[in-house]
């Protein structure tokens, strides 16, 4: 139902038709804009295993299935110039992708290091296994970067990644892998639990991160831990800022100090445990390599790692991983067992283009004027987000963004349901994005301050459009928002895990649509909304009490009837068609029925010849009610199924019954409302 999914915040209709015709909007502009990208995409969609590619929003599994019926957008490009990518159709859109981490320098940067590197072995070609003389120049800079003595070449990050840990185990005679929760270090089953691993991973521990007890317990089981693997800069926990280490200091970036930088303090941290314990500290800097400095993090965070493993740009483009390590922890041969071997290969390893263009990388890094490119880069990215940030404010829109270097995140700054859309919107401003959405982006060196402005005015645009399509509500347009997301969210979890049949969800809903229905029709007045509070807790309470004093109970309950009918019938204006509609009582035969009810101790007292017997009567006028209750109720469930059927009679019976505790949630709030009183002009001023 595109009530549910478009709703499930708990908006109402007025906000939902909106919702659906942005979102058809959105889709007919790209069915429009991207007609050519689409049809690719349908093409060889069927065969086409990495759906990233073709699929690449990431949306919550609840909203997956419509957002796939009215979207089927791809990345297909076919050129690219500055920061700036072409699509099928013709589009350039800025790209803040990053290419996996790949893109540091620009792409036009690439292009030279890939046509300079094949230029260097085009006489030589394809040759394997043979290594062309640039491999022995490139080991030379890499050991001098790392500061490490050994370096391997391997055909992907991930690969690396495999072959450290291998060799960390190998050469420590230890089995346990520590990493941190967040991290991300290739889609491979040894120290990836929870990412599609089918076998039993009791050979990697995941630890907290930033967090002293992970230190403890490294310390504690060190003699277990053949290595420590961290991403330096860790993947971006959801809505979560990253871990900033900058400061915008007047015109210029400069660099905390240690004792200041609560990220760098716990990297050190991590380095005199594993130091202390022969630990090994393994980096992972597949993701970040050398964006943070020409050193990469090692320079950028002053620790030195025992080993490192860089991939992406360290090739100048071209596919590599790459292992840097200390002798003692390199050795894929044990001498005292020569029948004990760590095999560690890759064919294409040192291809010798791949060579040739990592060789034009690292000269370009070697460059004197190189961290200069990265202090300018860094400081216009701290001064766009400065910017950008303080735009969104004045225009109380709920985004920020926030940097690290040149890596940088969308921030929401109120819970919501749909905060995912806004990959949507930057996509249709020309915003080209990763897999992961708003959740890490980046700016490659060569965006010019024109960038960053172009940027900010697509992201604010953006986020205006969101707003303006009612994705995000405030108290006043939304009242009870928080909660009702959170109940919603809660009964999703719920279906999730217990996996409710299908007959029974439809039946809650259409209990629920029943109790909304019946709250348009009868429950506008706020006085009314007050008394449905009271008289709820008070039937709550009797539902219990009943079974300790049945005649209080049944007094109480009455005197909760009464205060809510009165509400019906004199507050209300006149519903009796709409009450019919919902099958349930109308106001007139509710009040029919109270009459009853207070007939039944008159006829009492009248029997019992006046008030002087009232109390010996109570117990027998509480029976009389109940039995009256039980008379109206069945026999409404009786008439509903003889004019409707059995399911038509039970959602009465249980809107009825579970009416008290629905109405607690509807109503809480109605005393505020009715006794707020309206702020004095200009108080807000004064405050």
């Amino acid at each position: 139902m595109e009530r549910d999914v478009w709703g499930a915040d708990g908006a109402g209709e007025r906000f939902v038709a909106r919702r659906k015709d942005a979102v058809n909007r959105l889709s007919a502009y790209f069915q429009e804009h991207c007609a050519k990208s689409i049809a690719w995409g349908n093409n060889i969609r069927d065969s086409f295993s990495d759906l990233r590619f073709t699929d690449a929003n990431r949306v919550p599994f609840p909203f997956m299935r419509a957002m796939r019926e009215k979207f089927n957008l791809c990345s297909v490009v076919t050129e690219s110039k500055g920061p700036r990518l072409r699509d099928l159709d013709g589009n350039w859109s800025l790209d803040v992708s990053g290419s996996y981490g790949l893109n540091l320098a620009g792409f036009d940067h690439y292009k030279e290091w890939m046509e300079g590197g094949l230029e260097r072995v085009k006489d030589l070609g394809a040759v394997l296994g043979s290594l062309h003389p640039i491999v022995a120049e490139n080991i030379s800079i890499l050991k001098s970067i790392s500061k490490l003595d050994e370096v391997s070449f391997h055909m992907s990050g991930t690969e690396a990644v495999m072959a450290a840990v291998r060799l960390a185990r190998f050469n420590k005679r230890r089995k346990l892998i520590v990493c941190f929760s967040g991290a991300y270090h290739g889609w491979w089953d040894g120290v990836q639990p929870g990412l599609g691993s089918e076998r039993n991973i009791t050979d990697c521990l995941t630890l907290k991160d930033l967090h002293p007890a992970s230190l403890d317990l490294i310390l504690h089981r060190a003699h277990e831990i053949a290595g420590v693997l961290i991403n330096p800069v860790q993947s971006f926990h959801p809505n979560s800022p990253p871990p900033s280490d900058t400061i915008l200091l007047t015109s210029e970036i400069r660099k905390t100090e240690d004792s200041s930088s609560p990220y760098a303090q716990w990297l050190h941290k991590l380095r005199e445990v594993c130091s202390a314990n022969d630990i090994p500290l393994i980096f992972d800097e597949v993701f970040s390599g050398f964006r943070l400095a020409p050193g990469g993090a090692q320079e950028y965070f002053g620790v030195q790692a025992d080993m490192v493993v860089y991939g992406k740009s360290v090739a100048g483009g071209m596919p590599i991983g790459v292992v840097c390590g200390k002798k003692d922890l390199m050795r894929r041969f044990d001498p005292e067992h020569p029948m004990r071997i760590a095999y560690v290969i890759g064919t294409f390893s040192a291809h010798p283009v791949v060579m040739g263009a990592m060789n034009e990388f690292l000269h370009w890094l070697s460059r004197p004027v190189t961290p200069e490119l990265y202090t300018e880069a860094q400081r216009r990215c701290a001064q766009w987000v400065r910017s950008t940030n303080e735009t969104l404010n004045q225009l109380d829109l709920p985004v920020r963004v926030m940097n690290f270097t040149t890596i940088w995140t969308v921030l929401f700054k109120e819970p919501g349901r749909y905060n995912w859309l806004l990959q949507y919107y930057l996509r249709a401003e020309g915003v080209i994005l990763s897999w992961v959405g708003t959740g890490r982006c980046m700016s490659s060196l060569d965006f010019s301050v024109e960038d960053y402005q172009e940027l900010q005015a697509k992201i604010v645009r953006a986020a205006q459009a969101m707003k303006s399509d009612g994705w995000w509500l405030n108290e006043e347009q939304q009242p009870g928002r928080e909660r009702a997301m959170r109940t919603r969210l809660i009964w999703e979890m719920v279906k999730s895990v217990v996996q409710v049949p299908k007959p029974l969800t439809a039946f809650y809903f259409e209990i629920m649509q029943r109790k909304k229905d019946d709250h348009h029709a009868s429950h506008s007045n706020l006085i009314n909304q007050l008394f449905h509070l009271l008289s709820s807790s008070t039937f709550i309470f009797c539902y219990i009490f009943i079974f300790f004093n049945f005649t209080v109970a049944m007094f109480l309950g009455m005197a909760a009837l009464f205060v809510r009918q009165f509400g019906h019938a004199i507050l209300e204006p006149p519903c009796h068609d709409k009450e019919k509609a919902l099958l349930g009582f109308n106001t007139r035969n509710k009040s029919i029925i109270v009459g009853g009810y207070i007939l039944i101790p008159v006829v009492q007292m009248i029997q019992g010849y006046g008030l002087e017997s009232f109390t010996s009567i109570l117990p027998s006028v509480a029976l009389l009610w109940f039995l009256l209750t039980l008379a109206a109720v069945f026999g409404r469930v009786l008439y509903l199924i003889w004019a409707h059927d059995f399911r038509t009679s039970m959602i009465w019976f249980v809107k009825l019954i579970t009416d008290p505790i629905t109405d607690i949630f509807a109503y809480y709030n109605s005393a505020d409302k009715i006794f707020r009183l309206p702020p004095r002009r200009g108080s807000e001023a004064t405050s």
